[in-house]
């Protein structure tokens, strides 16, 4: 029996739209940037920063320094920011109602930047919405490290086989599945507020 829903950020709640990103940074001349974006690569650079290991000005700092291109903070910001389009007001509604029946919690490899900005502009309040959140940033690991699975079971106190986690990845889908958690791989353009949780 499901007793706890663990949503991913990024592509299940916000909306990712990478040619906007890749498009930015070519017309500041920043390609190789963008082709981290492109490629859904996330060694190094994006990485350190999901990671927490470095803040939003070194993330501008190290993608003057592999393009070789003297961008402003701002604009290097923009471009990054532009990735993300917004969340839907039917997906938060879907989430005020699954709260009525089950403990909702957010798993998601972010940075600060996109998190910050999320917060503000997507939820009017974040606490209405989940129980609890875990960030990568904050934790310093990412999915799909089963540590970062095991820890969130751990602090909130909830059963693997209780748990029902969404998420675009079926990477991590594959690595919450290992430890008994029950997945749900959202496919591009899935509409999963239109289902009924209890038939899953």
């Amino acid at each position: 029996m499901i007793k706890n829903i663990v949503i991913d950020f990024g592509g299940v709640l916000v909306g990712l739209k990478k040619e906007n990103c890749v498009a930015e940074y070519h017309a500041l001349n920043m390609d190789v940037i963008g082709q981290y974006i492109n490629d859904y690569r996330s060694e190094d650079l994006f990485n350190d920063l999901e990671l927490g290991k470095i803040g939003i000005n070194e993330f501008c700092e190290e993608a003057r320094r592999q393009s070789g291109v003297n961008a402003t903070d701002e604009q290097i910001k923009h471009a990054w920011l532009v990735l993300l389009t917004g969340v839907p007001q039917k997906k938060l509604d879907k989430i005020l109602e699954l709260r009525k029946h089950y403990r909702v919690l957010l798993l998601s490899n972010t940075n600060a930047f996109h998190w910050d900005y999320s917060v503000e502009h997507y939820f009017k309040d974040l606490n209405l919405y989940f129980e609890k959140v875990y960030l990568s940033y904050e934790l310093g690991m990412t999915k799909p490290d089963r540590k970062m699975f095991e820890f969130m079971l751990q602090d909130a106190g909830i059963k693997a086989e209780e748990t029902l986690f969404l998420d675009d990845s079926a990477t991590n889908c594959k690595a919450a599945e290992k430890i008994g958690i029950h997945t749900w791989h959202i496919g591009e353009n899935e509409d999963w507020t239109q289902r009924n949780f209890e038939d899953l």
